[in-house]
């Protein structure tokens, strides 16, 4: 089995997956929350590609993530709201109302783009090693925050395979959640 291939494949997919889903929200079905407490449409669409972009870039390269470089700078919700997790209810809704469905879409075809163009580079045998995760801890104090450590406190002793495949797993389960509001949304929003 080609493990790049297939890795490449399932990020490929998500993508797809993403755009499917995403395809002719109104703002309202972006906006939409399903019960108090829970995140808006919106910033669960966002958090996938923010995750494989903060499971790549940061927690295995240890460089900027994809909305942190130049081209993104001036994006809306693209210049630190927040983290992709570890972040109060109130943050992710900033986060939702700053960014469009165009604005996600666009996000995630570059940080699959950028993981990728990356995973191109890593042989196979990479795949068994435990990336050198904490000095990522330095970039960022909110990476430093207890919510934060709380988030990826399972994670430091994890092979490259294993966090890339919980987070392609962690955005597919995503994709069924958000497909699911989308859904009780439309039917909130018909009555």
């Amino acid at each position: 089995m080609d493990a790049i291939a297939l890795i490449t494949a399932q990020w490929t997919m998500v993508n797809v997956a993403l755009h499917a889903l995403a395809r002719g929200l109104s703002p309202d079905d972006w906006a939409f929350r399903v019960a108090r407490g829970q995140n808006l449409l919106g910033f669960t669409l966002w958090h996938i590609p923010a995750s494989q972009d903060w499971t790549v870039q940061t927690w295995v390269r240890n460089i900027p993530e994809v909305r942190d470089r130049e081209a993104w700078a001036h994006s809306a919700g693209f210049d630190r709201l927040g983290l992709a997790f570890g972040i109060s209810l109130a943050k992710a809704d900033a986060i939702a109302r700053a960014v469009s469905v165009d604005d996600t879409l666009a996000y995630a075809d570059a940080v699959l783009a950028e993981n990728v163009s990356w995973l191109s580079t890593v042989a196979e045998g990479d795949l068994d090693q435990v990336p050198d995760n904490r000095p990522h801890l330095a970039r960022h104090p909110a990476y430093r925050t207890p919510d934060y450590l709380a988030e990826v406190q399972g994670m430091w002793n994890q092979t490259l395979a294993e966090v890339i495949a919980l987070d392609i797993g962690h955005g597919r389960a995503h994709l069924g959640e958000a497909g699911l509001i989308r859904e009780l949304a439309r039917q909130n929003l018909d009555r």
